[in-house]
């Protein structure tokens, strides 16, 4: 019993010297490094080393471009003029790659243009007009001006009326004579059936007055007969003086004057609210037709330049699909580019036993086997959300890794290893 006692206080005395022991000693605690895999021969999951800050995480993988491979196309039909660029090619944004034959759309928005201009042109007149008749204001200058046009037209008629009533006077003679052959015929007509009168009929029953009825009968009839002869003869004279009468001279300047007139009335006389509304009505006419040019010249220069294939993003070109003065369709592909510009290093080994000691923002340094003495400096984006595959008993997930612009020739497909300051 007293030896099962004293064995009991030495394993006491024991155990509070050991535990006085570990307070006086820190206990100091690292990752287990395991050698990441090779190339020559199964992928092993991500190994990690020690490391003073913390925990350096090795993972395998290769080099992917951002952007997926783009295939470009026109979004016009036609026949290709010319390709600028072949397989292999680096293109920056904007780049030519390839030209359509354009000789017609170049002639159709030439055109486009000079319809604009003509458009331009007509809306600026109408403006013109239509601000003259709002800001109307009696022109004094254009009255005057109109005034003496007026009285210069007024002489001449005068002028010409004086001229063509000295040329014709024969014509006034001949007309006076014809009045007066008139009259006369009026007359000798008015004694002729005065003469013939059925009512006078009586007097043929008295031997005497029957033969002053015949007398007269017959002098009525002669006069009646002189006076349509002599009425003849003046028209036929009137007609003749009248022929060689030219008054153009008069009719010319009686238009002048009424034109002159006109002119007077028009520099006094406002314009009309009707007028202001047609002018108005023009000049919205004149805009909306500036406008349809203005339209069919974007149409026919986005067309030019449709036909016209750039880059859409800078990168390589990895294979031309058509030949020079091949027929193409809009849509089709014509040129395959890869964008090379933005590059991500993608992890294809890294165990899900070292997820918790990565996050996004941490830097990562990575090294190609094209280039095993540089190091490219880089930083975690994200971890994919899925796995790819296991090592052993243990999930694999990408990490995905921006890496810095480098001098090298960094290509899509590269491999390499990452090392990434674990947590």
């Amino acid at each position: 019993m007293k030896t099962k006692n004293l064995f009991a206080v030495f394993g006491l005395i024991f155990m509070l010297l050991a535990v006085v022991a570990c307070g006086e000693q820190p206990v100091e605690t690292t990752a287990t490094a395991v050698p990441p895999a090779s190339s020559e021969s199964e992928a092993e999951p991500t190994a990690t080393r020690p490391n003073q800050s913390g925990v350096t995480i090795l993972a395998d993988g290769s080099v992917v471009a951002v952007h997926p491979v783009l295939a470009v196309s026109f979004t016009a039909s036609g026949r290709l003029l010319e390709l600028a660029v072949q397989p292999g090619d680096e293109v920056a944004a904007g780049d030519l790659l390839a030209t359509l034959d354009d000789a017609a759309l170049l002639d159709a928005a030439t055109n486009a243009e000079l319809q604009v201009a003509q458009s331009e042109l007509n809306l600026a007149q109408a403006q013109i007009e239509l601000d003259r008749l709002v800001n109307w204001e009696p022109d004094e200058t254009a009255v005057a001006l109109a005034e003496a046009n007026l009285a210069a037209a007024q002489a001449q008629l005068e002028n010409a009326q004086v001229s063509d009533a000295a040329a014709g006077n024969s014509v006034t003679s001949a007309n006076v004579s014809v009045a007066q052959a008139e009259r006369q015929l009026a007359d000798a007509q008015e004694a002729y059936d005065t003469a013939f009168d059925p009512g006078r009929e009586w007097e043929l029953g008295d031997p005497f007055r029957k033969q002053l009825l015949e007398n007269e009968r017959d002098a009525a009839t002669r006069n009646l007969q002189f006076a349509e002869e002599n009425l003849r003869v003046a028209r036929a004279n009137y007609s003749l003086a009248a022929a060689g009468l030219n008054n153009d001279t008069a009719l010319n300047a009686q238009a002048s004057v009424v034109s002159a007139e006109q002119a007077l009335e028009q520099a006094q006389k406002p314009p009309t609210a009707e007028q202001i509304e047609t002018a108005q009505l023009n000049v919205s006419q004149a805009e909306l037709s500036l406008q349809q040019s203005q339209l069919s010249l974007v149409q026919a220069q986005d067309a030019v330049q449709d036909a016209q294939l750039t880059a859409p993003t800078a990168g390589t070109v990895l294979s031309v699909e058509v030949a020079e003065g091949a027929m193409v369709g809009a849509g089709s592909p014509i040129i395959t580019l890869l964008d090379t510009t933005q590059l991500e290093f993608h992890t294809n080994n890294l165990s899900e036993r070292d997820l918790a000691r990565v996050e996004a923002g941490q830097p990562v340094q990575v090294t190609l086997k094209a280039y095993p003495n540089d190091v490219i400096e880089g930083s975690v984006v994200r971890i994919g959300t899925q796995a790819t595959g296991t090592v052993g008993d243990a999930a694999v997930f990408p990490v995905i890794v921006s890496i810095s612009s480098s001098e090298l020739d960094i290509r899509p497909g590269m491999t390499g290893r990452a090392e990434i300051a674990g947590e």
